[in-house]
């Protein structure tokens, strides 16, 4: 593909991490994408991208790529029995390419984990292969609890992280103080650490 259809691509792809993010996956069509993007042909998001599940795909590719690479370079090196240091390993990298980021990627990937539509299409993209192997990670420390609470456990670390960086994310955006990344990355590995270490609790029945 050219430059000139990288670059159109890449614009529409921004524009529609904004506006998913902004208004939610199912509430924006592809030719409101494109006129946003200010592209004349209307029908630019289709050409490029196919379909709603194709740019969904495309936005979440755009920036997971680079957090993908960032966090298996980090899981390579790290001490799998250090737990603090593979809750680090996971969650700095989206908190420091969201960083270094303009955009609305942290707030596009809130809509895409509560939304079915998106999580079906992102399920499966290679660029969450580092995630999967941070869970692994994770789950191996916590072989006292059963599988059902292990599982939710390790779904509450990801709710957490991915809200507190899209929470940072907006509060920039609006101009709001907030934390350098590494004091942002320092309190999540505290909280996750937190979330995956405290006692299971009793069953009420």
């Amino acid at each position: 593909m050219s430059s000139r259809g990288d670059a159109t691509r890449t614009v529409i792809i921004e524009t529609a991490e904004r506006l998913f993010a902004e208004q939610g996956i199912e509430s924006v069509s592809l030719r409101d994408i494109s006129a946003a993007a200010g592209q004349r042909n209307h029908s630019a998001a289709q050409y490029h991208f196919g379909d709603r599940a194709g740019l969904v795909a495309a936005v979440f590719d755009h920036r997971m790529r680079l957090v993908n690479e960032r966090r298996h370079a980090r899981l390579d090196v790290v001490d799998p029995a250090d737990l603090r240091a593979v809750v680090d390993a996971t969650v700095r990298p989206l908190a420091e390419v969201v960083a270094e980021t303009d955009g609305w990627y942290g707030r596009f990937l809130v809509r895409t984990r509560w939304d079915a539509f998106a999580r079906t299409v992102v399920a499966d993209l290679p660029v969450l292969s580092s995630f999967e192997r941070a869970l692994g990670l994770l789950a191996a420390h916590l072989d006292a609890l059963d599988r059902v609470t292990r599982t939710s456990r390790l779904d509450q670390v990801a709710t957490l992280f991915i809200g507190t960086v899209a929470g940072w994310e907006w509060r920039r955006a609006h101009s709001d103080p907030v934390r350098s990344v590494d004091d942002l990355v320092a309190d999540l590995v505290s909280t996750c650490h937190a979330v995956l270490t405290a006692p299971a609790a009793v069953p009420t029945s």
